[in-house]
C-alpha cells in the first residue's frame, strides 16, 4: 500500500504523541513537529509505504527527545494486563465450537493495542473488545484458507505486531502445534511494536522460536530485515502477519498465497484501499 497525502497530518500527530510519551515539553514537541515536517518533505516519495516513511521520523523524534523507547512503560502495562486475561481467553478458545476461528478472532482483537494510531492511547477496554471480536463479522474472511494452509505447513513464520497484543497471539500459536513455528519481533524499539524482549515477556517463547526481524520499521520491509529473517520468510510454508503496518508493507510484495494478514483497519487511507471502514476485522490472504 502506497503512502497518501492524508498520511501527512497523521504522521505529524504520531510524532507529537511520541514526543509527549518521552516526557518532552510542549516547546520541544513543537520543535519535533517542525523538524519532522522538514524531514518528511525530504523523505516523501509516493512510491513508498507509510511505514517506510514513518520509521525514520520515529527515530528522529526519539533522538531529539533523548528516549529511544518512550512507550516502554505502556508496553509492560498492557502485556501484564493481557497476561492477567490469558487464562480466561484460553478457556474461551478451548470451549468454542470452532477453537481455530476463535483463536484467530482473539489474535485480531489484540490488535487494538496500538499507540501509533493514537486512537486508543487514552485507555483500551481489552475485555469488552475480546467479547465484541468473538462475534463480530469479518470484513474479509480467509479463515478457511488459513486453516487449510496451517494444516499442511511444516514451517510457519508468525510476524508479531504490538507489545501486549503478543499475549493474544498465544491461543493461535497453540492451534499451530505440530508445525515448526517462528515468532518474529522487532530488532529494536519502534512505537509500541514488540521487540524480542517484549515478546518473551508475553510468553510466546513457550509456543514458538522467537527471532528478530533485524529491523526497526513498523511493518516488514524485507530489504531492511536481517539475512536470517529474509531466508526464513522465503522458506516458510505459511506466514501470518499481524497488524496494519505489516499489511501496508507486505502488500508491496507480489502475492503468492503464503501470507495471511490479520488486523483491524485503523485509518481511512487503509480503509479506502480495501473498501472497508475503520474498525473492520480482516483476515486477508496475499
Amino acid at each position: 500500500m502506497k503512502i497518501h497525502p492524508d498520511c501527512r497530518p497523521c504522521l505529524i500527530k504520531q510524532m507529537e504523541t511520541t514526543a509527549r510519551a518521552a516526557g518532552a515539553s510542549e516547546e520541544k514537541v513543537r520543535d519535533v513537529a517542525g523538524s519532522v515536517l522538514s524531514e518528511m518533505d525530504r523523505l516523501w516519495n509516493d512510491g513508498l509505504s507509510p511505514p517506510a516513511v514513518s520509521a525514520p521520523l520515529y527515530h528522529l523524534t526519539g533522538h531529539m527527545c533523548g528516549e529511544e523507547d518512550p512507550f516502554w512503560p505502556m508496553k509492560v502495562k498492557y502485556t501484564q494486563e493481557a497476561l492477567r486475561l490469558l487464562p480466561d481467553v484460553e478457556r474461551r478458545v478451548s470451549d468454542a465450537s470452532d477453537p481455530f476461528e476463535a483463536a484467530v478472532r482473539i489474535s485480531i482483537a489484540g490488535n487494538i493495542i496500538d499507540f501509533g494510531t493514537g486512537i486508543h492511547a487514552g485507555g483500551i477496554a481489552l475485555e469488552e473488545t475480546l467479547e465484541e471480536f468473538l462475534v463480530k463479522p469479518f470484513f474479509e474472511d480467509s479463515v478457511a484458507q488459513l486453516r487449510n494452509r496451517a494444516s499442511g505447513a511444516d514451517t510457519i513464520l508468525y510476524i508479531g505486531d504490538n507489545a501486549g497484543e503478543t499475549v493474544f497471539d498465544r491461543p493461535l500459536l497453540g492451534q499451530l502445534a505440530g508445525s515448526r513455528v517462528f515468532y518474529a519481533a522487532k530488532g529494536g524499539a519502534i512505537i509500541n511494536d514488540a521487540t524480542v524482549d517484549d515478546a518473551k515477556l508475553a510468553g510466546v517463547h513457550h509456543q514458538s522460536h522467537v527471532i528478530s526481524t533485524g529491523s526497526r520499521v513498523p511493518g516488514t520491509i524485507l530489504e531492511k530485515c536481517s539475512e536470517e529473517f529474509g531466508e526464513l520468510f522465503n522458506e516458510a510454508d505459511l506466514i501470518i502477519a499481524k497488524g496494519q503496518g505489516n499489511f501496508e508493507t507486505l502488500t508491496e510484495l507480489s502475492p503468492d498465497g503464503r501470507v495471511f494478514m490479520l488486523f483491524t483497519v485503523k485509518c481511512p487511507v487503509a480503509g479506502d484501499y480495501l473498501g472497508a471502514s475503520v474498525g473492520d476485522m480482516v483476515v486477508k490472504q496475499w
